[in-house]
C-alpha cells in the first residue's frame, strides 16, 4: 500500500502545476487518487491551505485555488481563461455535443477543417503563435496536446487517436457561463 505522505506530495505535484485530478481519467493511478482524495478531502484540505493553496472540488474533479494571489497571477490566470474559451469555442463548432465524458478523433475533426472554412480559421489563430511551417494536422496536435497537459483530455486509443474529454471540461464550461452572465450583466446596466 502506497504511503499517504506519498500520495499527498504526488497530489499537489499535480494540482500545484494548474492541472485536475478527474474521476474519468484514462489513467487508473489518477482514478485512483482522485478516490484518495474524494475519501481523505477533510483531511487533505487543511494540509494545502496551510501552505497557501485551497483544494476545491469541482464536478468530479478536483484542482487548486490562490486565495491571495499577486496582480501577475491574476494577470496570467485572465489571458489563459480567454485562451480556454477559444478552445472550447474550436471544439463547439467542431461538435456540438462535446461535454465530459465524450470521445473524439484527431481525423474527425481534420475532416471538418478541410470542409470548414470558420474550423480552419479558428485553428489557425488559436496557433497563430506555433503555426509557421505547420500544417493543420501538426498544428491540432500541438492544441491537443496542450488540452491534454492542461488536463481536459487524455489520450484513450493511440493507434486510432481517439481522445476522451475529462470531467475537467465543466470548469472550462462554467467559466463561459460566468462570462456569459457577467457580459450580460454589463449590458443591462449600460441599458439602464
Amino acid at each position: 500500500m502506497i504511503d499517504s505522505s506519498y500520495r499527498t506530495a504526488e497530489i499537489f505535484d499535480i494540482l500545484s502545476k494548474g492541472q485536475f485530478i478527474c474521476s474519468n481519467a484514462i489513467d487508473s493511478q489518477r482514478r485512483h487518487l482522485y478516490e484518495y482524495v474524494e475519501e481523505n478531502f477533510e483531511d487533505l484540505e487543511p494540509k494545502f491551505r496551510e501552505i497557501g493553496y485551497q483544494l476545491e472540488d469541482g464536478n468530479n474533479y478536483y484542482y487548486f485555488s490562490r486565495p491571495n494571489e499577486s496582480n501577475q497571477n491574476v494577470e496570467n490566470k485572465i489571458e489563459k481563461a480567454l485562451r480556454w474559451l477559444d478552445i472550447l469555442a474550436f471544439f463547439t463548432s467542431y461538435r456540438k455535443d462535446l461535454c465530459r465524458g465524450a470521445r473524439f478523433k484527431l481525423f474527425d475533426i481534420l475532416n471538418q477543417i478541410d470542409i470548414n472554412l470558420a474550423l480552419k480559421e479558428q485553428l489557425t489563430d488559436l496557433q497563430k503563435r506555433s503555426t509557421s511551417g505547420k500544417n493543420y494536422q501538426e498544428m491540432l496536435n500541438d492544441l491537443i496536446k496542450e488540452m491534454q497537459k492542461e488536463g481536459f483530455v487524455d489520450l484513450e486509443n493511440e493507434m486510432e487517436q481517439t481522445w476522451k474529454i475529462l470531467d475537467s471540461w465543466d470548469y472550462m464550461e462554467k467559466m463561459v457561463m460566468a462570462v456569459n452572465i457577467q457580459d450580460g450583466e454589463n449590458q443591462s446596466n449600460e441599458l439602464d
